[in-house]
């Protein structure tokens, strides 16, 4: 289901039905978002993560199919009470739509929702290539740290996703001085910047720069071309004796290593669930609808506020059950005293351990 929509206007736009859904879902996220240009196949390994041939629609034809952010919930394959929420995004580059700044917020946004970033393009990660990520040099301009300090690139790591870059159609060999290059290691050597200064040398590491500091986390895999052009043009429908065999090889591997990524924490501690993606959506979209540069900490803050909340509700609740339960009459005062004081020690040591920074409040509040 569409859960951010793109209006005529470009605006985008969070859809109430599917995010009700969404904000049910009382387990781990694993949040997984696939970005690059249109036509490069990115719904079609979004479909291989749910375990499916069809769902995300795939297109053959030179204009975007997929229209905004779109979302699939699936249970997680190999892990128990985790769910996968696949995010497949409208393509970049469309020359359609003609809008760099458009696509530089679905970008972002997306970056800012996942903790699993796939980059999925064609061919080799050449320099071609990496001028075109426009939408990751660019990303400085759509994200700010109101709290930031000196600490911006280390919030980085905690805010944003692994980057996983996916290069179909591969057919080089990653070799380097005589030496056979692992895929990471080519992605690696690929983001080499240059020494020295001018005007091309900053051209040439700009976005390489770019990459190694918002994407500290980085991984890279190659796919060979899937088939013949005819069984591409049908790959929602094409049987697995019809592919070929490297690259339903490479794709499991891919898919062993998504299957085996984390859920999406809140600043490295606490996994995401349905209700605290969905107050991260509504505050970075309500932000980017003001015209106003999404503001990271303000929108944590806000989901940790919510979680906190919520936690303390059911620490009252607790609490109460936990008086009712007591068996009177207990005709001593100081051993009701002592039992009382046990009962609230307890529960305060249950929320301090789910809540989140900035708790006190709401602490106070409960007990």
């Amino acid at each position: 289901m569409c859960i951010i929509s793109t209006a005529k206007d470009g605006t985008l736009q969070l859809e109430d039905e599917p995010m009700k859904q969404i904000e049910q879902i009382d387990q781990p996220l694993v949040v997984v978002a696939i970005a690059g240009l249109y036509r490069t196949g990115k719904s079609y390994l979004m479909n291989c993560l749910a375990g499916e041939t069809k769902g995300f629609p795939l297109g053959n034809t030179t204009e975007s199919e997929t229209k905004g952010i779109w979302a699939w919930c699936r249970i997680h394959p190999i892990i128990n009470n985790q769910v996968l929420l696949l995010l497949d995004t409208e393509g970049l580059g469309d020359i359609a739509k003609g809008n760099n700044d458009h696509d530089n917020k679905i970008f972002v946004t997306a970056a800012l929702l996942c903790n699993v970033l796939v980059y999925n393009m064609m061919s080799t990660f050449n320099q071609d290539a990496i001028e075109k990520l426009t939408f990751i040099s660019e990303m400085s301009k759509h994200i700010i740290f109101a709290n930031g300090g000196n600490n911006t690139d280390e919030k980085f790591d905690l805010i944003l996703p692994t980057f996983v870059l996916c290069l179909r159609d591969f057919s080089l060999d990653m070799k380097k001085d005589g030496r056979n290059l692992t895929q990471d290691e080519y992605l690696e050597d690929c983001l080499e910047l240059k020494p020295g200064r001018g005007k091309e040398i900053e051209k040439f590491n700009r976005p390489r720069d770019c990459i190694r500091r918002y994407f500290p986390k980085r991984k890279c895999f190659t796919f060979d071309r899937p088939g013949s052009r005819a069984v591409m043009k049908r790959l929602e429908t094409a049987r697995k004796e019809e592919l070929s065999e490297d690259f339903l090889e490479e794709t499991e591997i891919f898919l062993q290593y998504m299957y085996n990524c984390k859920p999406k924490v809140i600043l490295g501690s606490k996994p995401f669930q349905g209700k605290m993606f969905k107050k991260l959506a509504e505050t970075y979209i309500s932000d980017i609808r003001s015209g106003v540069i999404p503001d990271v900490d303000d929108a944590i803050q806000m989901v940790a506020n919510m979680e906190n909340e919520r936690m303390a509700n059911i620490a009252v609740e607790e609490f109460k059950a936990k008086l009712q339960a007591i068996q009177l009459p207990i005709l001593q005062v100081q051993k009701f005293s002592n039992l009382y004081t046990d009962i609230q020690n307890a529960i305060l040591a249950n929320f301090r351990s789910e809540a989140m920074f900035e708790s006190e409040k709401f602490e106070k509040r409960a007990l």
